[in-house]
């Protein structure tokens, strides 16, 4: 190819073009460049309930006004099997952070990643940090205490350490129980249920409700009804029970609603394991009312009291069933003629104390077994005593020891103890005329003895109120008192 004349001169402009220096005089603006710091450690463990400030320092490079900026805080699940998909949530929008920790949006027991963003409005250019956060669970051991605050029910917790933690169901779940609160249930060994991670349960009863709590978080996990493979036409929980034919891993699920039972079975099989419709009496009709009490052992793994027939059955996988019946028994156990007011283990494993009425208006203490051994009698009445308890048939509190041979009842405001082994009873402490005393709780303490909770009401607060007992089942005086609670329903001790 040959280059033409005309070629030439066009590339010798361009050349020239391009080497011409260029003099022009320009005013360059640099972008403002935000930087961050902060002294806060970039891990940090946070308490549910407690207050976070983070004051970071913000400096710009450019001389601009700080009305220019926007700031965003923001929080999203930093767990192993979390996923970046999940929700962000933006806490506050303001320089510093001046919060308190609760739920919404945070967990117990969960990690975050919480990011501070400060951008330049003008331009948007930003910058970010980061903290890893991770919600320490300080509710993990301690006396969980169900209140009734007339607007719902809320939970506290007298710490190990002596303090007490106010409000936590709202605190953690953001509003209270609905409902009117009846009772606290708990289990002592992880529950298999096929729906949910094997755990410990804790279940907060009401009147026409009830909920299940992640035992670790103490967030709710279950309404009532979704324990059922079909509801009940009635929701009026009494009572849920897991027995354990064992002692270290459920055996049996009991709900008593509205004096029907309802059974569940757990295990090793796969599957959902949620609860079933009403048992049948073994005649196949449904004419009972059991109370609020079961019995768990271990050749029978659950036993309850119909209030209708004034008789004991073992609760079966389909229906309920009767038990043997020995001639020259100390009473019958189909056949009691009696109406329940109370049952709880006894002092000694797999016995248990049942206070009964006769229609004189008389107390009875029936005692029994529900552990038969291999070859030996099928008979389980091991006590039938009519009481000398001045004023059980009208207690406003009742806890069985599983250390002696003890019931201690209170009346008013007074607290009672009665022997089994004598059948006499001691009137052993009162309190002030204007607390009535409404709740009384056993903790069994195999070294050092153990403790009788006593829960008191004067119209306005509540009180709890600790006494050593030794190793007869004698105490004084109490060693410790909390107050400001309100009516209290229940009580249980939560542990790891």
């Amino acid at each position: 190819m040959k280059f033409t004349p005309i070629i030439m001169c066009l590339a010798l402009a361009l050349l020239a073009a391009g080497c011409y220096k260029d003099k022009g005089n320009y005013d360059y603006i640099d972008i403002n460049r935000i930087t961050i710091s902060d002294t806060t450690s970039r891990t940090m463990s946070v308490i549910i309930g407690d207050s976070l400030k983070i004051a970071p320092v913000v400096t710009q490079s450019a001389a601009t006004n700080e009305d220019s900026l926007t700031y965003e805080w923001m929080v999203f699940d930093n767990s192993p099997s979390s996923s970046y998909a999940l929700p962000k949530t933006v806490i506050a929008t303001t320089k510093a952070l001046a919060i308190k920790v609760s739920a919404p949006p945070f967990v117990l027991g969960q990690r975050y990643r919480l990011s501070y963003r400060v951008t330049d409005k003008n331009t948007g250019v930003s910058n970010a940090i980061f903290w890893d956060m991770t919600m320490v669970n300080k509710y993990g051991t301690g006396w969980l205490v169900l209140e009734d605050r007339n607007t719902g029910g809320d939970l506290s917790m007298i710490m190990p350490n002596g303090t007490v933690e106010r409000n936590i169901y709202s605190l953690l779940n953001g509003g209270m129980l609905p409902g009117k609160p009846v009772k606290l249930d708990m289990t002592y060994y992880q529950v298999s249920d096929g729906y949910s991670v094997d755990s410990k349960e804790i279940h907060l009863l009401s009147e026409n409700s009830a909920i299940e709590l992640n035992y670790q978080t103490m967030v709710k996990l279950w309404d009532y009804q979704y324990i059922f493979f079909l509801p009940p036409d009635v929701i009026k929980p009494q009572r849920l029970f897991w027995a354990s034919t064992s002692n270290t891993s459920p055996t049996q699920g009991i709900i008593i609603n509205n004096g029907k039972v309802h059974s569940n079975l757990v295990g090793g099989f796969p599957g959902t394991k949620k609860f079933g419709q009403q048992l049948s009496k073994p005649e196949g009709d449904f004419n009972y009312r059991m109370a609020p009490y079961v019995a768990g052992g271990s050749t029978y793994t659950a036993v309850t009291y119909d209030q209708i027939g004034k008789r004991f059955y073992s609760v079966g996988t389909s229906k309920l069933q009767t038990l043997p019946v020995v001639s020259g028994s100390l009473f019958d156990m189909n056949n009691v003629g009696m109406e329940m007011l109370f049952m709880d283990t006894a002092n000694v494993t797999r016995e248990y104390n049942a206070v009964m009425k006769d229609d004189a208006n008389n107390p009875w203490l029936l005692r029994f077994k529900l552990v038969v051994a291999t070859g030996a009698s099928q008979d389980l009445a091991l006590q039938k005593v009519q009481m000398n308890a001045p004023g059980i048939l009208t207690k406003t509190a009742i806890a069985s020891s599983t250390l002696t041979p003890h019931i201690y009842y209170a009346t008013g405001n007074t607290i009672h103890r009665y022997e089994s082994t004598s059948n006499t009873t001691t009137q052993k402490f009162s309190f002030p005329a204007e607390e009535t005393v409404t709740l009384l709780k056993y903790k069994r303490n195999q070294l050092l003895g153990s403790e009788l909770l006593a829960v008191t009401w004067d119209g306005t607060q509540g009180r709890v109120y600790f006494f050593d007992l030794n190793n007869v089942g004698d105490f004084t005086n109490y060693r410790v008192k909390y107050e400001g609670f309100a009516r209290v329903v229940d009580l249980a001790l939560k542990i790891p």
